[in-house]
Order: structure tokens, then sequence, then C-alpha cells
């Protein structure tokens, strides 16, 4: 949970540095623990009561500091609420069922029938001597019980006022409540944040990765750096860093934050890693650090006790960052699989072509490997694969100015390696001049990327079509002797054999099959001259054999493939050869193979 930054009990300090830190209030001790009980009594004693009985100020007293107070009031009301009483728990069956039948609903309905009996009878004021009479009468006429009293209870009814106070839940302990104030104090400063770092000495690949997407499947940017002697530094942005607003993603970099920290103490591949974090805020224009050692995540209490530690964190400048004891234990909300709209429209998009094999042979990878370089650290959105190619793909989203500067830094150092990984850019189109200079296609979308225009991206830019081409002259002789020793090889083979992904590139290409032999037929595949005249054959036998010598055009396709030992074949594409046959179709819903009369 996030507290008011005004409500939030810290102080300011100085470290070593010189730079200016800040220093939650965290809740520890025996004597906290003391008050935080009171504090529950307190609560104990107000359930049943309205809020207008609530008395606010008492629990600022039980905790000695009205801030401390009112955030303690914040954890408590997350375990007791403020519920509206119902009619149900007023009145009697037989009360609420007259109540219905003059269309008295609710505390409002009853307010516009006063309403209007006050016009009625009193031209619009009530008397105060007549009051008590008129909710009387009301009563009466309502099928109500003959009590003033209950009457204007009805009326406000829906008044906050009115609200009880009820546990929601198990009761509290005072160990709960300070464990969750202490988490809420520490991801409320985190949740102003312009970014958070994470300093690593070393990190193997995969656990890099898994950081990574850690933190980009719960809707937080985050950026990694080599620092050249084998170490990493982890940016998670701030929200006014990426898109310039705090309300919806500060809660996200606050739990993200926590968590990837915990990660990287508590990952085997991690063990024996140093560690260190430091999140950076901006309070009234003036730049503070927060330092988030061991001390703070043992205040945190992600851990039962007891329980044995797997990392370490590395002493910061920061006199107050010390200790050893980390969590193993990591809570995971669930979190979105895509940290945009636009990355997830386009992978249902493509994997729905992909399945229906239009996507030119272009198979697509979700989570690739990193880009590694010197001094560079880049996971992009995804890879496109096909034979040995692999292309990366980087969505740039609607990001802030600032950010999609630093992302063009860090392609930009990217494309200065030799031998640079290929990569395809998704850009919004009013952000197109922004990455233009890059040398990366770039494929502009307004809403969403629009999958044939990637696709052709990827043909024209990175299909290899002339040395495919070249490939497949070679293959040429080999496809037409196995034709001859098998008789039929289908249209699939001939393509994979040849390396055209789309038809356009089979058909220039396996035109060259044709021979005195042997014969391609487009849609079908490459045959023998005796596999042709096997095929005819048994289409007329059975043509003869059919009743009234009309065979249907689904068994016509049965018995050319029995013929071959092979898959059903597309009838209407044979018979551009033999013009005794035809196809005949009476009606829109039948289609027969039937000989042709001369």
């Amino acid at each position: 949970m996030l507290f008011s930054l005004t409500n939030l009990k810290r102080r300011t300090v100085r470290d070593p540095n010189g730079d200016l830190c800040i220093v939650p209030r965290l809740l520890h001790g025996r004597s906290t623990l003391k008050l935080l009980e009171q504090a529950i009594d307190l609560f104990d004693a107000f359930v049943g009561k309205p809020r207008s009985e609530y008395d606010t100020r008492a629990l600022e007293a039980v905790m000695g500091d009205y801030r401390l107070g009112r955030c303690i009031e914040a954890c408590l009301l997350t375990r007791y609420s403020f519920v509206q009483p119902q009619l149900e728990g007023l009145l009697s069956p037989y009360e609420i069922d007259a109540l219905h039948e003059r269309a008295l609903l609710t505390p409002s309905d009853m307010r516009f029938a006063v309403w209007d009996a006050v016009n009625a009878r009193y031209g619009g004021f009530v008397p105060p001597e007549s009051r008590t009479a008129l909710l009387f009468d009301l009563a009466a006429e309502w099928g109500l019980t003959a009590d003033p009293a209950l009457t204007e209870t009805l009326l406000t009814l829906d008044s906050e006022s009115q609200a009880i106070l009820t546990p929601a839940g198990d009761h509290p302990t005072p160990r709960e409540i300070m464990r969750q104030y202490n988490r809420g104090a520490v991801q409320t400063l985190l949740a102003h944040s312009t970014h958070v770092e994470f300093a690593v000495s070393h990190l193997p690949g995969a656990a890099l990765k898994r950081l990574y997407f850690v933190a980009k499947r719960r809707g937080v940017l985050v950026d990694i750096e080599a620092d050249g002697d084998g170490g990493f530094t982890l940016q998670l942005y701030g929200p006014e860093q990426a898109f310039g607003t705090a309300d919806k993603y500060g809660r996200r970099l606050a739990e993200v934050a926590v968590s990837l920290l915990r990660a990287l103490l508590t990952m085997p591949e991690a063990e024996g890693t140093a560690v260190a974090a430091t999140a950076h805020i901006l309070l009234h224009d003036r730049p503070y650090k927060f330092y988030i050692g061991t001390e703070i995540l043992q205040r945190l209490e992600y851990t039962p006790e007891g329980s044995a530690t797997t990392g370490r964190i590395a002493e910061t400048t920061a006199a107050y960052s010390v200790g050893s004891s980390v969590p193993t234990d990591i809570e995971e909300p669930e979190e979105p699989s895509f940290d945009s709209m636009v990355e997830a429209r386009l992978y249902k998009e493509y994997r729905s072509l992909e399945r229906q094999g239009y996507t030119h042979g272009w198979t697509l990878q979700r989570e690739p490997e990193p880009v590694l370089a010197p001094g560079i650290v880049l996971i992009p959105d995804f890879a496109f694969l096909r034979g040995g190619t692999r292309v990366f793909m980087e969505i740039a989203g609607f990001w802030s100015p600032s950010y999609r500067e630093r992302k063009v830094a860090k392609l930009r150092a990217l494309a200065s390696q030799d031998g640079f990984a290929p990569m395809i850019l998704a850009v919004p189109q009013e952000a197109v001049a922004t990455f233009s200079g890059l040398p990366f296609p770039v494929v502009s979308y307004k809403n969403k990327v629009v999958t044939t225009d990637l696709l052709a991206l990827l043909d024209r830019d990175y299909g290899g079509r002339e040395e495919r081409h070249e490939a497949a002259q070679t293959q040429l002789s080999t496809l037409q002797a196995a034709a001859q020793e098998r008789g039929f090889i289908p249209d699939q083979e001939v393509a994979q054999a040849l390396q055209a992904y789309t038809r356009t590139e089979l058909l220039a290409t396996a035109r060259q099959l044709d021979s005195p032999n042997g014969r391609y037929i487009p849609g079908v595949g490459l045959f023998s001259n005796v596999a042709l005249e096997r095929v005819r054959n048994k289409l007329l036998e059975s043509v003869r054999n059919a009743p009234q010598q009309k065979l249907d055009l689904q068994d016509a396709s049965s018995a050319a493939a029995s013929a071959l030992n092979a898959p059903q074949l597309d009838i209407e594409s044979l018979l551009q050869l033999w013009p005794d046959l035809q196809i005949d179709r009476p009606s829109l819903f039948e289609s027969y193979l039937t000989i042709r009369v001369v």
C-alpha cells in the first residue's frame, strides 16, 4: 500500500559524498508492538459503532504522532471497513415488503417522499413543533412501527456518518500491522522515484534475462547496461521518466523494485554476487537518494523467522545501509504477459497468420536471448527466425522524449559495433524522425503494428532472396531425379528444397523443373510422366464405375491420391492436363468429376 508523502515519517541525512538521503521511519521493537496493540484495541472498541462516533484523533494520540497515526489508520482500514447499514438490519420482512409496495426502496426514495409530504401538508416547511408528528404519520402510512426516531434513521441510512465499523477478515496482529506499515513506507518512496538503480557485480545471461522479464511483464520499463568489469547496472524508470504520469505506474515501480532486489539476492545463479540498490527521488525540486539495504529488507519481513539466507548486499556509502540477512521467498502478483497493447496485438495477430501459413516461413520468438556487446545489454521484444537467419525487433512505445533519447543512444551504440545483430524497429508515427537516423529498418504504426508491413520489411531487408535463388538452382536436378524415382513430390516439399517461402518465389523457380520426363503442377507438386498417367487412368476408371458416371469431387481427390500413396490432391489443378475430364457443378453445393462428351 502507498501512503501520502505528507504523512510519511522520514528524516534527511547526508551520505559521505555529501548527497541528501531520505531515511524513512520504519517500526520495530517491543514498545512499538505494544503501541500497535493499543491501536488495534482502539479500533475494536469502535466496532459496531457508526462513523459519527469514530474519533480520528484518538489513534493519533495512541501513536504519539499525528502523521504516524494516519498511516497506521490506513493500514488498519485494510482490516476493518465502514459498511453502510441495510434495511434488513432495522426492519422486519413485513415492513420491508410494505416499503417496496410504495416504491420506497432506498433512503433516497424515502427522502423524496418526505419532501412531497412536506410540500403537500405544510407548503414546503415543517414547523419544529410539527416535525415529530409528521414522522409519526409517515411511519404509519408506510407500514412501519410508529417510531419517529426509526423514520429519522431510515432517511439518513446511506450517509457516511451512519456507516458502521466492521471487521473485514481475520483479526490483525501488531506484527502484521507493523510489517504492513514498513512495506508501505518503503513502497511510497519508491513510487515517487525518478528511477531505481541496481548495481550487480556479476550475473549470468540467463539470470539477466529472467530479471529483465520480471520487470517488463509487470509493466515497468527497465534498461540494462554492462559496466565493463563483468558487472551490470539495471535501471527501473519511474513513471514521469517514461510516460510523464505517476498515477498509473508508481505502485508498479515500487513493487518491481523490491521484488527485483530480493530476486537478485536469492537467485541461485547470483550466489556470491554483490548488489547495491539506490532510488533517486525528486522532492520540491531537490534530488534525494534512498539507499535500499539489508536493514531495510529485514524490516519488511519478506521471509519467515529463521529462514536461511542465500546472498548478501554490498555496503553502500550511506552510513545506515549495512547488514547481511536477505529474504528468500518472492511474492509475485499476476501481471500481464506484455507491457503494452501494441506487443499483445502483434503477437496475437502474427500467431494467427503463422498457424495459417501466411508468414513467409518467419517464426516468432517471444523472449529472445539478450543482445550483448561491450558496454551494451539489449533484450529485444521479439525475434523472427527463418532458416539460419534471426532478426530482432524492438518496439518503441509512446514514451517520453527523454526516455526515447536514452533508447536511441543505446541503439546507436549497438549499431557502432562490428557485426551488430540484425534488428527492426517498430516506432509510433510521431516518433519516426527520432529513430530514422539509425541503421535499422523502421516500420511505423499508429495504434498497432500492421503484420503485412512487418513481413514485407523482413522479406525486403533480411529475406536473402538472391542468395536463396542461387542455392535453389543447385537443387533442380536433385528434385527432378527424386520425382523420377518416387513419382510425385508434394508442393510443400518442393518449396522447402528450393527455399521458397512465398507462392511468387516458388513459381519463379519451380517452372524450371519441367522436363521431357516430368512436370511441375502449381499448387500440387512435381510429377513424373509415369505418375501423371497413373493418376489419369485411376480417375477415368473411378468415373466410369461411379453412378451415372458422376464422381464426387472429394472422392475423385481421394482416388488420385491413392494412385500415388500421397495425401489428397487438388483435382482442379490437374484437369488442365486432361481435356477429356471436366468438373460439373449442378448447384452451389454439388461438384462432380465427369468425362467430357465430345
